[in-house]
């Protein structure tokens, strides 16, 4: 996927065709969330792709 790709479709429609493969909540010595990081990658295809992101 090319970058004016990505600024030129909704989002939606961009993660649609992605796979979540990190995700890291950053919260305060209180406990309070304060940001979430979502990281996606483009779709694994044949061999391994079935294990998906957190089974490796």
């Amino acid at each position: 996927m090319k970058l004016n790709e990505i600024y030129s479709r909704p989002l939606k429609e961009v993660i649609a065709e992605l796979e979540l493969s990190d995700m890291k909540i950053h919260a305060d010595d209180s406990g309070d969330v304060k940001a979430v990081e979502l990281k996606y990658t483009e779709k694994q295809t044949g061999r391994g792709a079935e294990a998906g992101p957190w089974r490796r």
